[in-house]
């Protein structure tokens, strides 16, 4: 799935699920005959290899329902990680601390 974005400084960008890195998928959590499902990813800029642009991609296979992308911000991205901390796998959970959306260990 993709979809063309304009960033605030009108630069456009390519959101593409099968080219950014997943950092969570709800699907692997709820197993293969999943209708719905939603994914958190991260978009890195080509020119600027610090600068992450979020997004979900919300997945269906509900017949006359649409995948579709929704861009979210970095703290929006941080409280969707902390809502699925228990359902992240390690890898997950190790992919999250690496975008800097959270560190398990950093926490009181």
């Amino acid at each position: 799935m993709r979809k063309i974005v304009t960033d605030e400084n009108g630069a456009d960008i390519l959101l593409d699920t099968s080219k950014d890195e997943c950092l969570y998928s709800s699907h692997s959590n709820v197993g293969p005959n999943q209708n719905r499902w939603i994914a958190l990813y991260a978009h890195t800029y080509k020119d600027d290899p610090e600068r992450v642009q979020y997004y979900l991609g919300h997945f269906t296979h509900w017949q006359g329902e649409r995948d579709y992308i929704q861009e979210i911000t970095q703290r929006d991205a941080q409280v969707f990680a902390h809502e699925h901390l228990d359902d992240m796998s390690t890898e997950e959970e190790r992919r999250c601390k690496d975008y800097g959306l959270f560190d398990v260990d950093a926490f009181q």
